[in-house]
């Protein structure tokens, strides 16, 4: 009996952490309408008006970047974004779901 409820615990954990991954199709689209305007459309920092930022907008493709970025991280300078940068929050703009879109679409950017 406790091996089921065990099974059945980890089951649900299963179900909820697919739930909660990201769309990177509907990611794609929100970045390109709110993001690449200053990241680029490669994710490097390279948008049109990135070149002019101090400092410079994060580049998703770079290691270092995610090496010292874990999720949550992400989420709350998309949410709340970042002190000291011209980084500005879309947490009044953007659901929770999107901005979980919105991460599952920059670790396309992930090096290789």
């Amino acid at each position: 009996m406790r091996q089921r409820i065990l099974m059945a615990i980890g089951g649900l954990l299963c179900v909820v952490a697919v739930a909660q991954a990201g769309d990177v199709d509907k990611g794609k689209a929100l970045y390109t309408g709110r993001c690449a305007f200053c990241h680029g459309a490669t994710g490097k920092g390279e948008g049109p008006v990135g070149a002019a930022l101090k400092p410079p907008p994060s580049n998703f493709t770079s290691t270092d970047y995610w090496k010292t970025s874990n999720d949550e991280q992400v989420k709350n300078a998309i949410k709340n974004g970042k002190p000291g940068t011209p980084m500005v929050p879309f947490g009044t703009s953007l659901s929770s779901d999107d901005i979980e879109n919105l991460l599952a679409y920059l670790k396309t950017f992930t090096p290789k």
